[in-house]
């Protein structure tokens, strides 16, 4: 997460996409910390989530930590319009 300070505060991107499925990457309780603590995104997407089991299955808790963001779910070959 170190990284993510200086490139929030150097870029300020307004959108991002950030790996949200837990285990091997952040779960979305830490996703939703980062995106608070390193960046104001306008619209987040979560990613590497709900592939198989062990992964974190979908969103709700991301979006219901981030009531101010439009937290994007993408579905599987589906174009995402922003």
């Amino acid at each position: 997460m170190a990284d993510m300070d200086w490139f929030g505060d150097y870029h300020r991107p307004d959108i991002g996409i950030m790996s949200a499925g837990g285990v091997y990457t952040m779960d979305m309780a830490a996703v939703a910390y980062a995106a608070k603590r390193y960046f104001n995104f306008k619209t987040l997407i979560p990613c590497h989530y709900r592939t198989f089991g062990a992964l974190e299955q979908n969103a709700d808790s991301l979006k219901a930590a981030l009531p101010n963001v439009d937290v994007v779910e993408p579905e599987v070959m589906q174009p995402i319009v922003l």
